[in-house]
């Protein structure tokens, strides 16, 4: 929505009593369903990508060996990300793991207040009491969702790359800073540089100069801090994509994961990949832009970061956070209709979304992992890992979060043809 926030949220205490219950069922379902202190499957008791975190940033501060020389915990989870977030991670190494736990999931749940927060003013709400407290609700109920979840599970970083892009790219066009953090996520990882492609096909051109002033900037810290990592990072490590994962795993949630494990096979099909990738990602941005030049800005913002999940290599299920502020945004019809009928037609979308996305309770009798002596037999995990369906459902479950992004670019291009439809129609009339 174009402009500043005018719409009042529905004073109706109704909406405001069904918020506080889907939070309320979120906080049982996370602590008496599948008991968060319980050893591994607890949602506050893994933690390891940001132990790795943790590590990487213990290497540039100690020097006790090659950042990407080998694994740092488990003997299968090597650092992957650049150099410069090597460097950005060094305040977790001031840190035990047990305190570390506390302040990441913290700040986690603190990032997705702020992306949903700014995801109401982008659908035009102005901020007050009412939203600050559905928000909070928000935040508690997208912990059950997969991608959420496994993001607080791990310690994944991903939440706060989403609060830097949406905070960046909600401001107008032509803001004097505006793309700078887009150069910064890329700088810590690598795949928010699809949004630099989002800024030129928006023609945010000032905005495309800053990202990649910054990414640049992001580039020399890392040479100048630890120039031997950084070396061995841009001339090779970074266009090694198996040291993120096997690209057959049902949990690479991309068109190439998709494709690579309905084939059944650990080496993927570059020239597949790539016939169904690029029509992909130009038409995610064409709908993007599109959306953009509409005035419908989170729109444009959640498809772009979608199509950026669906067509990298790997995407693990936490990639694909962008799903929170799709579902306030899909949320909004229903919050502002005022015509019963509607509103229980507009509370659909989200609700798939919910489904397709939730935290489905699993048991699992007899799974001992390493090293932990007693392991709760419940434990939430997405749909597309849950079993493997035959026929058509198995093409459905296995590639649930592409889907998503499909029938969101899809159904995005059909409403704004309408609009473009219907305002065509409203001027001729007024004409």
């Amino acid at each position: 929505m174009a402009g500043g926030p005018s719409r009042s949220f529905p004073r109706h205490w109704g909406v405001l009593a069904l918020f506080t219950a889907a939070a309320a069922v979120a906080v049982w379902q996370q602590i008496v369903r599948i008991p968060w202190s319980a050893p591994m499957w607890g949602l506050m008791h893994n933690q390891v990508d940001a132990q790795v975190y943790r590590l990487g940033g213990y290497i540039v501060t100690h020097h006790t060996q090659g950042l990407y020389a080998g694994p740092l915990m488990n003997d299968s989870l090597p650092f992957t990300y650049t150099p410069f977030s090597a460097v950005m991670f060094v305040p977790l190494s001031w840190m035990s793991p047990g305190v570390m736990r506390w302040v990441w999931s913290s700040l986690v749940l603190l990032a997705l207040l702020a992306c949903i927060l700014i995801a109401f003013r982008l659908m035009g709400f102005r901020r007050d009491w009412r939203v600050w407290w559905v928000s909070v609700c928000l935040v508690l109920v997208v912990t059950c969702l997969e991608p959420v979840r496994t993001t607080l599970w791990y310690g994944q970083i991903n939440v706060f790359l989403m609060l830097l892009l949406l905070w960046d790219l909600s401001r107008p066009d032509g803001a004097r800073w505006k793309g700078f953090s887009v150069g910064v996520t890329a700088g810590i990882k690598l795949t928010p540089l699809f949004f630099i492609a989002y800024l030129m096909v928006t023609r945010q051109w000032r905005a495309v100069r800053n990202a990649l002033a910054a990414l640049a900037g992001t580039v020399a810290v890392g040479f100048v801090v630890i120039g031997r990592d950084s070396w061995t990072y841009w001339t090779g490590t970074f266009l090694d994509a198996n040291r993120v994962g096997q690209p057959n795993e049902v949990s690479n949630q991309s068109i190439n994961g998709l494709t690579a494990y309905l084939g059944g096979s650990a080496h993927t099909s570059t020239t597949l990949w790539l016939a169904l990738a690029v029509p992909a990602a130009a038409l995610g941005l064409g709908v993007a832009a599109w959306a953009h030049a509409r005035g419908q800005v989170l729109l444009s913002i959640c498809l772009a970061g979608l199509t950026m999940t669906a067509v990298s290599p790997f995407s693990w299920g936490h990639h694909w956070v962008w799903f929170v502020p799709l579902l306030v945004m899909l949320l909004t019809p229903a919050l502002t209709t005022r015509n019963p009928a509607r509103r229980v037609l507009f509370i659909v979308p989200p609700l798939v979304l919910v489904a397709a996305s939730y935290i489905w309770v699993t048991y699992y009798p007899g799974i001992s992992p390493r090293d932990v002596d007693w392991v709760h037999e419940v434990y939430g995990i997405g749909i597309f890992l849950r079993y493997e369906p035959p026929g058509v459902l198995r093409v459905l479950y296995s590639g649930v979060y592409v889907w998503i992004f499909v029938a969101t670019t899809v159904f995005s291009g059909l409403w704004l043809a309408l609009s473009d439809s219907g305002r065509a129609r409203g001027t001729r009339v007024r004409g």
